[in-house]
């Protein structure tokens, strides 16, 4: 017999073995290509939620350090109340000044903080929160924080008038004493027409900035579970109102502490998430800010079981979803008492850093 009539075909064992051989192959390419898709979402998640961390908190952060910063004015005494406020629907009014002062002008209280919110704190402290628009993520703190623009608006070097936005609210000052104004419909400001000092020039226009931070439960529509760092800001408008604004999703817990310095020699004596409206504005020389990052979408098969603890918030029993989470946190410098004592006067400890 020739040798193209001996060659035969695989056997049926031969065939079974090879195909079992495949399979293997295969599934071990899939559980490969499974793992680095895994890993690539995790990666993936993760670095959102950083990017969202970071700028969470560098946000906030810069607020926080100036806080009650006033143009270069040393505390606020010596600048006169607004005139013709605007009435807000946002806090208490101060009815210690005539006419009473809505809290968004309140210049002595350049933070103002509610820990651990419950309806009941929002809706006595803040009223412009807690409705349908502005749901407050439970057990989150909520913190505003008053002052004008890092750089001058205008100045005005020898009378005459100067160019300012409509209806904006800006510090007027001369480096020694100041007054809040809201400049009218016209862009045009005229020295000659102001009733409040200063009122000689050489003087400076700052804008004003008052800002509400809190945590919503959603990030762009309700009930699309995600929760976001918002912050509520003056708009400058005939009527002024606050308008919210929301800068990181994921963000799902905002806590902070307050280093109180009681003797004022610079070095913090003790840290505190209940300290008075006193304390805020005239010790308390850091904050200690806590942020809980989420990610976004969730990750099938991936069960976030973790307890976390930070500030005065805590979880003990995990959270149970399938959603990455991370703390991030920093330390920042209260630079701009308000208060009576002035600037610390012993050598300064303080930092700040970023814990990933």
């Amino acid at each position: 017999m020739s040798a193209a009539g001996r060659q035969r075909g695989l056997s049926l064992v031969e065939l079974m073995i090879a195909v079992t051989l495949g399979l293997i192959v295969l599934a071990a390419i899939l559980a490969v290509f499974n793992q680095n898709s895994r890993s690539f979402r995790q990666t993936d998640a993760v670095a959102r939620m950083q990017d969202s961390a970071r700028f969470a908190l560098d946000t906030l952060a810069r607020d926080l350090a100036m806080a009650g910063y006033y143009g270069g004015l040393y505390g606020a005494a010596g600048i006169v109340p607004i005139s013709r406020a605007p009435t807000l629907d946002c806090g208490s009014a101060d009815s210690s000044t005539s006419p009473a002062t809505p809290w968004a002008f309140q210049l002595r209280r350049r933070v103002e903080f509610r820990n651990q919110r419950s309806a009941v704190t929002v809706a006595s402290a803040f009223p412009c929160l807690g409705g349908s628009s502005t749901p407050v993520a439970p057990d989150t703190d909520i913190v505003a924080i008053r002052r004008v623009a890092g750089q001058v608006t205008a100045e005005i070097a020898a009378g005459g008038s100067v160019q300012l936005r409509p209806y904006q609210v800006y510090l007027k000052t001369n480096g020694t004493v100041g007054s809040l104004i809201q400049n009218g419909s016209s862009a045009s400001f005229s020295l000659s027409t102001s009733t409040v000092e200063p009122l000689q020039a050489p003087m400076s226009f700052w804008k004003y900035v008052p800002r509400l931070y809190f945590i919503r439960s959603y990030a762009e529509t309700p009930g699309d579970g995600v929760p976001a760092l918002c912050r509520m800001e003056l708009q400058h408008v005939a009527s002024p109102t606050m308008a919210v604004e929301c800068l990181a999703d994921g963000v799902e817990n905002l806590q902070l502490e307050w280093g109180l310095d009681s003797d004022n020699d610079c070095v913090v004596d003790t840290y505190t998430s209940s300290p008075d409206a006193d304390a805020l504005a005239q010790t308390a020389i850091t904050a200690r800010v806590w942020i809980l990052v989420r990610s976004t979408e969730p990750e099938g098969g991936y069960r976030d079981d973790k307890t976390f603890e930070f500030g005065d918030y805590e979880t003990t029993a995990g959270h149970a979803d399938a959603f990455h989470r991370r703390v991030y946190s920093t330390t920042v410098q209260l630079r701009n008492p308000v208060g009576d004592l002035g600037p610390c006067t012993g050598p300064s400890s303080l930092t700040a850093a970023v814990t990933p």
